[in-house]
């Protein structure tokens, strides 16, 4: 099969891991066969770097996973709805060789059989101390469970595979495992994760390691999406208990774990605190010197991926505050919020909205500017504005997700909700509107102006949180809805902790709920609220049964959505290089 890792022996830093202040150095036996190089504890060191290579270079960080999950749900759409990645954001021609769903299938599985070929081995490597020995097992564990939880989830019940492919079997019958199994060995490796890893990664400047709370977030997380594969309501609450059980001790056991809840929403994306996040619990690292990324002058571009076009609107010009908005201007790879999101939050008592999200544009120039024709027309302004001015520091663009009245008059530009959208949540059709929108904040860098790039520089070095404390809480609050004899007291509990974190000053009462909005809907809202942009989304749906309701009642320009998208299509690459690709078969829907 052509998912067959290609052995490396030279494993150096730029290649292997990128972490932050990674200290890898190369390693050449020139000559050697893998089983010798794995075996010294050099060798084996770069194989276990190698596992976590590609989350950065490949998936978090880079427009697939954005595409793939983000996209497809209920709270992202194409800005102005273009068709850039349509297969993958809406469902259009979605086929078995679309490069993207076959790159993603590659990665994974090299994630994987880097990870077998550690774990068959790892007891012939000679360790200094027999710690790093169990630290490196558990690190492995993480990376194998982890990876085949993104490629079950994303394909089906595919492979399974614990042991090394090798050259020599690239050509073979394959034949596809059951949900069963496949989650039975993610489960038994995220527990392997949990009895192996330290709280601090090892060596601790290594950033980016798994550790002892992403290995409980990992079992909660896997257990929680397995409760979808059974039948039985006695088989469902076994994994309830699985999951509720590592996500309490997670909440209960935050100073042991070394992990906290920040105070505000501010804090949590603030780029200050990108590096040294507290709240997160795994994160996929990319480095500040660029030469330490798998591809140095294409490492992390996620901001640009949610940028609404500003500049060379209104005087405006781009600049590191506002960000870069090429993405957004060239009709390329850039998401907007759904009018279902926008309207989920009520930011007169909810600051993440205000938080994670920008309206306004100040006028960031050092001159006045004076209103032209163009852009009065532009605005659909009136034209007896022509030479007004707005003065540096004033407002100049206001994208909103409010109804404006008098918008047409205001000394500023304004482009409301109902600019933006229609009122059935459609994306407007009006090329001078559909590209502005209120912009996610979550994935700011300030790296550019540190390091005096450009500010159209693609070169991102923020590390990518892929797991954060919050989703421990909403694991524990699902569970007690859900399972037998659930306590609905307790699941409010911990939505409540949650809403009352983000609340605005003074209105921590008004964000408290009740019992009566403990259901999967109400944890589907508050999931949104708390996670949108993170990846999480389009898995949630799916887990929850609600994909194809939530698509066609909040996403309106996904009009192709069907149940056979809760799978994406098994590559025909793949199918083309087994001995039996009728047998193991396409997925229902991409024949």
């Amino acid at each position: 099969m052509k998912y067959g890792k290609k052995y490396m022996f030279v494993a150096c830093a730029a290649l292997l891991l990128g972490m932050q202040s990674c200290d890898l150095e190369e390693y050449n036996p020139a000559g050697s066969t893998p089983d010798n190089v794995y075996k010294e504890q050099a060798g084996f060191e770069a194989l276990v770097n190698s596992a976590y290579a590609f989350w950065g270079g490949q998936f978090y960080g880079r427009e697939d996973f954005v595409l793939l999950l983000n996209g497809g749900g209920d709270l992202w759409i194409n800005i102005a709805n273009c068709g850039y990645g349509r297969q993958m954001s809406k469902y259009e021609e979605l086929t078995a060789s679309v490069g993207q769903i076959k790159n993603t299938w590659n990665r994974l599985y090299e994630i994987i059989n880097d990870c077998n070929a550690g774990l068959e081995r790892i007891d012939q490597v000679e360790f200094k101390d027999k710690k790093l020995r169990d630290i490196r097992f558990g690190e492995l564990s993480f990376m194998r469970a982890y990876a085949y939880w993104h490629l079950v989830e994303i394909y089906g019940n595919v492979d399974l595979r614990t042991k090394e492919t090798s050259a020599e079997s690239l050509s073979m019958n394959c034949y596809r495992s059951s949900y069963e199994d496949l989650y039975d060995l993610m489960l038994t490796d995220a527990q392997n994760a949990v009895d192996n890893l330290p709280v601090d990664p090892y060596p601790v400047k290594d950033v980016g390691r798994a550790t002892s709370k992403a290995a409980y977030g990992l079992l909660a997380r896997i257990a929680l999406t397995r409760v979808s594969y059974c039948d039985s309501q006695a088989d469902k609450d076994k994994y309830y208990k699985i999951a509720e059980d590592a996500a309490q001790y997670v909440i209960d056991n935050q100073n042991a774990l070394k992990v906290s809840l920040y105070d505000t929403p501010d804090e949590v994306f603030d780029p200050d605190n990108n590096k040294t996040n507290k709240e997160a619990m795994f994160v996929v690292t990319h480095s500040t010197e660029s030469s330490l990324n798998m591809q140095a002058k294409n490492p992390n571009r996620m901001h640009m991926y949610f940028h609404a076009s500003y500049s060379a609107r209104a005087g405006m010009v781009q600049d590191y505050e506002y960000g870069n908005d090429k993405n957004a201007k060239s009709g390329s790879m850039a998401m907007m919020p759904t009018r279902y999101l926008l309207e989920l939050y009520n930011e007169n008592i909810d600051a993440r909205y205000n938080a994670w999200f920008r309206e306004e544009y100040k006028l960031n120039t050092p001159k006045a500017y004076a209103w032209t024709k163009d852009q009065l027309d532009y605005f659909e302004k009136p034209s007896s504005m022509i030479g007004q001015v707005i003065q540096p520091g004033e407002t100049a663009l206001l994208f909103t997700k409010k109804k404006i009245a008098d918008k047409r008059n205001l000394p500023y530009a304004v482009v409301d909700i109902d600019d933006t959208y229609t009122a059935d949540g459609s994306v407007s059709k009006s090329a001078n509107f559909n590209i502005h929108f209120p912009t996610l904040l979550k994935y700011e860098d300030a790296n550019f102006e540190n390091k005096g790039l450009p500010t159209n520089s693609q070169v991102g070095a923020n590390d990518v949180i892929t797991m954060r404390l919050p989703e421990m809480y909403f694991i524990v609050a699902e569970c007690e809805i859900m399972k037998s004899g659930g306590n609905k007291e307790i699941a409010k509990a911990r939505i409540n902790d949650i809403r009352r974190r983000a609340a605005v000053p003074g209105k921590e009462a008004e964000m408290e709920v009740g019992v009566d909005k403990m259901t999967i809907d109400f944890i589907l809202e508050e999931r949104a609220r708390e996670y949108c942009g993170e990846f999480m989304r389009w898995f949630d749906l799916k887990r929850t049964g609600k994909l194809v309701e939530y698509v066609k009642a909040h996403n309106p320009d996904i009009p192709l959505i069907q149940p056979h998208h809760a799978w994406r299509p098994i590559p025909q690459m793949f199918l083309d290089s087994i001995l039996n690709p009728d047998e193991f078969g396409q997925n229902e829907g991409y024949n």
